[in-house]
């Protein structure tokens, strides 16, 4: 059997934007080390500059699938920094000792799901983000490519069970306090719990609000 489409695309606006000049197919990726325009989520820019950014290509993808991108990325990313947990911040972004060090969007474009995800690898590019190498990560940038790949591919075999399970174990955000915005409204309150496929709960001064994941994002810089 041949191996799946990995293509290295050199200086890019974006690595999605790439995925569909090729028409990738299901399971085919591109990636560069050089991304210049990439897109993170809430319209935010991701700064590529000193890591990686991956773009999957999937056929379909199920409710629980964001989330289980996080949990098998994390996973992975921190068998490489066994010394220190890779967190998750609802709902797919992963941090390192309260610092963002990947970031993962998912689009659905021309008829497929285009994964996205961005590792700071070799530096950080933003004031409070934070990268491998700072915890003693001395691999290449394929080999974090490969990884990015895998967890990719691993995240569509999860059942919506063993994803929830797996993503809690790593959240950074129960017993905080936290800004959401939630549709319309922007609600300030402590994160009591959250279940990353329905709902956030909050505790805020008037009283407690259960926010619906697909409609809430958490906004506070963390």
């Amino acid at each position: 059997m041949n191996e799946p489409k990995r293509v290295n695309v050199g200086e890019v606006g974006s690595t999605q934007d790439s995925a569909l000049e090729l028409k990738l197919s299901h399971g085919e990726a591109c990636f560069s080390f050089e991304q210049i325009s990439g897109r993170g989520r809430r319209g935010n820019n991701w700064n590529g500059e000193g890591g990686v950014a991956v773009t999957v290509v999937l056929a379909k993808v199920e409710r629980h699938f964001p989330i289980a991108v996080a949990a098998t990325l994390a996973l992975q990313l921190n068998n490489i920094v066994p010394n220190v947990e890779v967190g998750i911040k609802w709902p797919n972004d992963l941090h390192l000792h309260g610092k963002k060090l990947a970031g993962v969007l998912i689009e659905e474009r021309e008829g497929v799901f285009l994964v996205g995800v961005g590792v700071n690898v070799l530096q950080s590019p933003i004031e409070g983000a934070t990268c491998l190498m700072e915890f003693g990560f001395e691999g290449t940038l394929d080999s974090i490519v490969q990884i990015v790949v895998s967890s990719i591919l691993d995240a569509t075999q999860l059942d919506e069970n063993t994803a929830v399970v797996q993503w809690r174990k790593r959240d950074i955000l129960i017993g905080t306090k936290q800004t959401v915005q939630s549709g319309d409204n922007t609600i300030e309150g402590l994160v009591l719990s959250i279940d990353p496929c329905h709902n956030l709960v909050l505790q805020t001064d008037h009283g407690i609000f259960e926010l619906p994941a697909a409609t809430s994002t958490i906004i506070t810089a963390c």
